[in-house]
């Protein structure tokens, strides 16, 4: 059986798509039809069961040791989206080029990832690479631990073969991402949206309500599958089904896909 890491290697995307890969919590990895794989927030360790005694609910779908990507995008530097302990390892056997929020890259370069593969990316500043445009946009990410204050935490708005595909990164609700919606002459084809509603980030009523305001056309929850035996306290929203419930409630037509770890996608222009 082939592992994930030989699957996203074997697939060829259609033109006019993109492909995306859950790894759970908020990693992905996107293929474009050129080839380019490039991995979101993509957590290879047990790191965070050290610091906070939370363990990963199960083995990374792409150990570190097989993945084999072009580009890295960090959207913060919190242990489960920038790991400490993976993310050396993959800068040592890969040519990855990485792009992330300044905060990112002090550490990077700390850990011994070389400066000329590591490009800073602050909220409104757009970056090219190969066949993918990638813009940082607003996040608020309070997640109420002295010490892990994240202010230059980021969006992602990324953009291939006409797809522009909204990645909301870790943030609670703000204003300031409803702006996506302003542009009707570019609206956006996918979101990809946490759920958890806690450690700063928005619950499943408030994602449904900024999807309902932004209006993809394809809508995916994430940020509710990482953690094992951990319940988020009273205010965490870990089911897909209650985004899917109050989206629907509020007149949503997305299709929404609620993606099991590992699970592919193919994000098209016409689905």
């Amino acid at each position: 059986m082939a592992t994930l890491s030989q699957t996203i290697a074997d697939t060829r995307v259609p033109p006019g798509s993109v492909m995306a890969w859950w790894l759970s919590g908020t990693g992905f990895v996107l293929k474009t039809p050129a080839g380019t794989q490039i991995y979101i927030d993509p957590y290879f360790s047990n790191c965070v069961a050290q610091i906070f005694g939370v363990e990963r609910s199960g083995p990374p779908p792409v150990p570190v040791e097989d993945a084999q990507p072009d580009l890295v995008i960090a959207t913060h530097w919190h242990e489960d989206h920038l790991d400490p302990e993976g993310l050396p390892i993959l800068a040592r056997r890969t040519s990855a080029q990485f792009l992330a929020p300044p905060s990112c890259r002090s550490r990077l370069m700390g850990w011994g990832v070389p400066g000329a593969r590591i490009t800073a990316l602050s909220e409104g500043q757009t970056q090219v690479f190969r066949d993918v445009t990638i813009t940082a946009v607003a996040a608020r990410h309070l997640a109420g631990i002295p010490g892990w204050e994240v202010p230059d935490a980021i969006g992602l708005l990324i953009e291939a073969e006409g797809l522009r595909i909204y990645h909301t990164g870790d943030t609670e609700y703000d204003l300031r991402l409803r702006a996506l919606a302003f542009d009707k002459s570019r609206p956006i084809d996918v979101m990809m949206t946490v759920i958890n509603g806690a450690g700063g980030n928005m619950n499943a009523h408030e994602a449904a309500l900024l999807a309902w305001q932004i209006q993809p056309k394809i809508l995916i929850p994430m940020h509710h599958v990482l953690w094992k035996d951990f319940t988020g306290g009273e205010q965490a929203t870990l089911d897909p089904n209650l985004l899917a419930d109050t989206y629907r409630r509020l007149g949503g037509t997305a299709q929404v896909r609620a993606l099991e770890v590992g699970e592919g996608i193919l994000m098209a222009l016409n689905s």
